[in-house]
C-alpha cells in the first residue's frame, strides 16, 4: 500500500467556538475531523496499526495526530471494527516485544548531577502483560475476530468507501430530543 502522508500540524482555522485543542477540555462542541484523514489515508493507518501495534507510530506513518485517529474511531463504528481487528492482527509483534523484554529488559541510562554515568537493564513486563491481556479479551470478540480474517479486503472497501462529512456536535446543555423544526429552531419531541 503506498501512501504519500500529510501533516495535520498547521494551526486550526476552526473558530474558537468549534476548535477543542488540548487546553480546552470544556469546550461544547466536537471539532470537525481534519478533511485530509480521507478514507485512503485511514486504510493506510489501519494497515500500520495491524503491522506494528502501536497507535502512535502508524498516525506517524499517516500524516496524522493521534487525537484525530482516536476521533475517527469515536465517529465511524466501521474505522472502531477495523482498528480493533488490526490490533488483532499485531498480536504477534506485541508478543515478540513482551518476550524480549521479559528475556533482554530494557536498558535505561543513570545521570548524576546531568551527566550520564552508567546504564543498567530493568525488568518490568506488567504494562505490556496487562495489554496482552486486553488483546485477549479483544480476540474473543466475534466482530473484532471476524473483522480481522477478512481485514485485507475491509481495507480496500474502507478506501473505496464515501467520505464522512463531521459536524460540530449540539452544545451539552441542549435538550436530549430536540431537533431543527421547519423555521429552523428547536421543537423538544416527547
Amino acid at each position: 500500500m503506498t501512501h504519500t502522508p500529510h501533516t495535520d500540524a498547521a494551526p486550526s482555522t476552526l473558530p474558537a467556538t468549534v476548535r477543542l485543542d488540548a487546553h480546552d477540555r470544556t469546550g461544547s462542541a466536537l471539532a470537525p475531523a481534519p478533511p485530509h484523514f480521507s478514507r485512503e489515508d485511514q486504510a493506510f493507518f489501519l494497515d500500520r496499526l495491524a503491522q506494528c501495534g502501536n497507535v502512535l507510530a502508524a498516525a506517524r506513518a499517516t500524516g496524522v495526530s493521534r487525537s484525530t485517529a482516536y476521533r475517527m474511531r469515536r465517529a465511524c463504528p466501521r474505522f472502531a471494527r477495523l482498528w480493533d481487528a488490526a490490533l488483532l492482527l499485531a498480536r504477534p509483534q506485541v508478543e515478540a516485544v513482551l518476550a524480549d523484554r521479559a528475556i533482554n529488559g530494557v536498558e535505561e541510562t543513570i545521570f548524576y548531577h546531568g551527566e550520564a554515568v552508567a546504564t543498567r537493564r530493568r525488568y518490568d513486563a506488567r504494562l505490556l502483560l496487562a495489554h496482552l491481556g486486553r488483546l485477549d479479551r479483544l480476540a474473543r470478540d466475534c466482530a473484532a475476530s471476524d473483522a480481522a480474517a477478512e481485514f485485507d479486503l475491509e481495507l480496500n472497501e474502507l478506501a473505496e468507501e464515501e467520505e464522512i462529512t463531521f459536524v460540530a456536535c449540539a452544545s451539552a446543555n441542549a435538550p436530549e430530543h430536540a431537533t431543527a423544526g421547519p423555521e429552523g429552531e428547536a421543537e423538544n419531541l416527547p
